[in-house]
């Protein structure tokens, strides 16, 4: 591990992949000066209140954490007016930083960003790269300006994207990458042994946010299209289809491969019908499902749900 003792940092992020960066620091000895995350969701009839990762993190350790609606609320400004910190690192906020925080610092205001900016800025970086089938990606620690993920890069590492990665394996991957990398941008900042490269804007895109109405996969696209949905939305929120005649039961397809050959026979090729081996005819060519979920059930594999269940003339729609 690389000592970052004497180093103050305050902290902006929300998710699981922030909390990663997060703990990462503590672990390597910054001191963790405060820390902002959004604030709780609501859910359910009981309205439960769902702190964010971070928060639950930061509560535990006993740490400042804040959660304004937005980075100008007044009244969070005037409490993080008494802090003084070396740098603030934000990971997956989601909410724009103005001047006031960018300026903050002694040194910078630093974000990890899991794309090859200026390439797939915004919310659904890993998602859009590998349903654009992209054939690597990266992470980039940048400098924060008030345009989102605009800014000057610091670091960067490309990640290849192999033909059976989904955004679970590309996550893990950048988290392999990217903690490491937090810590090499932080100590080269403070050693001025750095150099800021520009983003070109004429070749920036954007990673909109996932909805749910793409995770539903068409089995009228071809089945490229479709096992790049898989994977892309594998493990969360998961691309789902539905059995016909079942009462809108849905299924969650978590893996899946392209089958070179027809292998259902000449009397039964309508789009969505399934063989005997879970291989589900496509607009153009064919789906073999590997592992997927029934509604309410565990996940199976192939074999396990070809043995459980009974599919003669089962169709996805």
């Amino acid at each position: 591990m690389s000592d970052l003792t004497g180093v103050k940092v305050g902290f902006f992020g929300t998710p699981d992949f922030a909390l990663k960066f997060l703990n990462y620091l503590y672990e390597n000895n910054a001191d963790i000066s405060f820390i902002v995350t959004q604030p709780a969701s609501v859910s359910g009839r009981g309205k439960k209140i769902n702190p964010s990762p971070v928060e639950r993190w930061g509560v535990e350790k006993n740490l400042k954490v804040y959660s304004p609606k937005k980075v100008n609320d007044q009244n969070f400004r005037k409490e993080i007016k008494k802090e003084k910190v070396d740098f603030i690192v934000v990971v997956a906020y989601g909410n724009l930083i103005d001047d006031f925080i960018i300026n903050f610092p002694k040194f910078l205001t630093i974000n990890v960003h899991a794309s090859l900016l200026p390439k797939w800025r915004g919310a659904a970086p890993i998602q859009r790269s590998i349903l654009n089938d992209d054939k690597e990606t990266g992470i980039c620690i940048m400098k924060v300006d008030e345009k989102l993920d605009a800014g000057p890069i610091i670091k960067l590492e490309k990640i290849k994207i192999n033909f059976d990665d989904d955004a679970g394996s590309i996550y893990e991957k950048m988290i392999s990458v990217g903690l490491p990398l937090l810590v090499k941008a932080i100590k080269d900042i403070m050693k001025k042994n750095y150099k800021m490269i520009f983003q070109k804007e004429y070749l920036s895109t954007y990673a909109k946010k996932i909805k749910k109405s793409e995770t539903r996969i068409k089995w009228q696209d071809n089945a490229e299209e479709i096992n790049l949905k898989v994977r892309a939305f594998n493990p969360f929120p998961g691309a789902w289809t539905k059995i016909s005649g079942e009462d809108n039961k849905r299924i969650k397809i978590l893996k899946s491969e392209i089958v070179k050959k027809k292998v259902i026979s000449k009397g039964n090729l309508d789009v969505g019908n399934v063989s005997d081996s879970l291989v589900v005819k496509c607009g153009n060519g064919f789906l073999k499902i590997l592992e997927l979920q029934l509604e309410g059930k565990k996940v199976l594999n192939n074999e396990e749900f070809l043995n459980g269940y009974e599919i003669k003339n089962l169709t996805l729609e």
